[in-house]
């Protein structure tokens, strides 16, 4: 695959950016509000004039502050990082804090705004992973990554569930501070409160919680440099619990349509023979029924067609224009104790006898050959993590049990249609309490029992991911960005938990004011925000990237 320059623009419903303003007018409005702001900090005025400059700098700079508290009140979201602001803002004027009221509220709007570009550049180093990919593919993944809740992970709701909890904590202890520390300590009531207001800015999560979705979004680009395409980032974190592996033989490790490779019948000329053939497989689901209908011009009598009966793994029987016509593996004749003309057959292909009226006729040999590609790929998923590797197939029983062997596949079911994989994946999903994926090429219209649906084509419905054909090898690397998008978001948390616990330390003995700390945990907020990116930077990911971009070379070599 040739090297691709993605020079498009960014689309608007990309996660993190804010839109509420043009990033201009927000610039303008703070530069405006900083100026009035140094004014009353630096000119010598009445104390009623400098608080009213204040409250029109801390307007000017935070107005949408009180809107976005206004309707996370209407919506019952009372502690809203909105609400906590303009709660503190507020009080801090009454008590005579307008200059750190003002300069909290100045300091939390910069923060938005290089919150917003360290979110946008981090998300372009992102989309930098996707450089070796196609143009379609860059495109479905910006697409994928823009969606509403696309970067939003399970670890998060744990995250944001106990942020919330220490929020509601912290106020509690604030308050209890604000009210207890006069009647026990020098403090006056004043100061108490102060001291309490610096701990309600720090007990905000919007240091912990910035980050969450973004490393959400660069797991996703990181899983498609792989050539795998997730609908979600929650998709890509839980590979890192997938222990039982299901695979699904046809277009994964073998030819999704098999070849014609060869027809025989000393009764039939081969057109006759091949539509014989071709409507007694008409509806089937068997790789030979795509081999056939390949392989036929002619046009179909449906009509002629009854008693249509499918033999998973083995071939069909059916009545075509009153004759019954059986076309099956050798196996099934055996079992039958049906004596049949066999030859010898090789491990890449299969062979399919025909009857009619009891009589043989002839057989047909499809391809059944591995692809070379996926040698290793049961061995690189355990290599990952994963304990239990499941083949299933349409095949005959015996032929899928080793074809398993061949792969070192745990277990092996053969002769299996849609609706028996289906039933399968779902008796092996109750029976198993790890996670399951299960990574099929077509015919399922429908999303399994299992807890990922891995789809390897370009296209199709259903599946929680798709993988390119070519990349299905790179699958595996998918699950060191998994552990990484965990470590990262676990990072992030404690990172954020150990900033405010000593901000809390140093606020409650007064060393810390309500600006500093609003300054502190900004700063924390976008360090967690540029640590996100270090989900694509594993070592190990960069070697995957350096041994695919040199299979590439080696390839392009060959072709010239």
């Amino acid at each position: 695959m040739g090297l691709h320059t993605h020079t498009k623009e960014r689309p608007d419903n990309i996660p993190i950016k804010t839109k509420e303003m043009p990033r201009g007018i927000l610039v303008i409005r703070l530069v405006i509000a900083s100026i009035i702001f140094a004014v009353s900090a630096v000119v010598s005025m009445p104390a009623i004039v400098k608080t009213i400059l204040l409250a029109i700098a801390t307007l000017i700079a935070g107005y949408d502050i009180i809107l976005d508290a206004i309707n996370s009140i209407e919506s019952g979201d009372y502690f809203g990082v909105s609400v906590v602001i303009l709660f503190v803002a507020v009080l801090a004027f009454v008590f005579g804090y307008g200059i750190e009221a003002a300069a909290m509220v100045i300091l939390f709007k910069v923060a938005h705004i290089v919150s917003d570009y360290v979110a946008e550049r981090t998300l372009l180093s992102a989309e930098e992973l996707l450089r070796y990919r196609d143009e379609e593919e860059i495109r479905k993944t910006i697409d994928t990554a823009g969606k509403a809740g696309a970067g939003s992970l399970e670890i998060s709701d744990s995250i944001e569930a106990a942020a919330s909890f220490v929020l509601k904590i912290l106020i509690g202890v604030a308050v209890a501070f604000a009210i207890l520390a006069p009647l026990t300590t020098h403090l006056s009531v004043r100061e108490s409160i102060h001291r309490a207001l610096s701990i309600i800015v720090i007990a905000t999560p919007a240091s912990v919680l910035l980050s969450l979705s973004l490393a959400g979004v660069v797991g996703i680009f990181s899983a498609a440099r792989y050539g795998t395409l997730f609908n979600t980032a929650r998709g890509v974190e839980k590979l890192s619990d997938v222990k039982t592996l299901i695979v699904d033989k046809a277009g994964v490790l073998a030819e999704e349509c098999p070849k014609l490779l060869s027809v025989k019948s000393d009764i039939l000329d081969t057109n006759t023979f091949l539509t014989f053939a071709a409507h007694a497989v008409y509806y089937s689901e068997q790789p030979i029924a795509k081999a056939l209908a390949n392989a036929t011009d002619g046009e179909y009598k449906l009509e002629v067609i009854s008693n249509f009966a499918e033999i998973p793994g083995s071939g069909v029987e059916v009545d075509i224009g009153g004759a019954h016509v059986t076309l099956a593996t050798k196996e099934y004749y055996i079992d039958r104790g049906e004596a049949v003309p066999y030859g010898a057959e090789t491990s890449d292909s299969q062979v399919f006898y025909m009857m009619i009226a009891g009589r043989y006729i002839g057989k047909i040999a499809i391809s059944n050959s591995t692809l070379d590609s996926v040698e290793n790929l049961v061995t690189d998923f355990r290599g990952n993590g994963v304990e239990r590797c499941v083949l299933i197939s349409e095949d005959g029983k015996e032929e899928t049990a080793a074809f398993a062997s061949k792969f070192g596949f745990d277990d092996a079911y053969g002769e299996l249609d849609v609706e028996k994989k289906l039933a399968l994946i779902d008796q092996i999903s109750t029976s198993v309490p790890s996670a399951k994926l299960y990574l099929y090429s077509s015919g399922i219209e429908s999303h399994s029992k299992a807890d990922i649906d891995v789809r390897v084509s370009k296209a199709g419905k259903y599946a929680d991911a798709l993988v390119n054909p070519s990349s299905i090898t790179m699958l595996p690397s998918v699950f060191h960005v998994a552990g990484r998008i965990r470590e990262v978001v676990s990072e992030n948390a404690i990172f954020s938990i150990a900033i405010k616990a000593i901000l809390v330390f140093l606020s409650i003995n007064g060393w810390c004011n309500i600006w500093f700390a609003m300054f502190v945990d900004s700063a924390a907020s976008i360090a967690t925000q540029l640590n996100a990116i270090r989900v694509s930077s594993d070592s190990f990911l960069k070697g995957m990237i350096r041994r695919r971009e040199e299979e590439e070379e080696f390839a392009e070599d060959e072709e010239n």
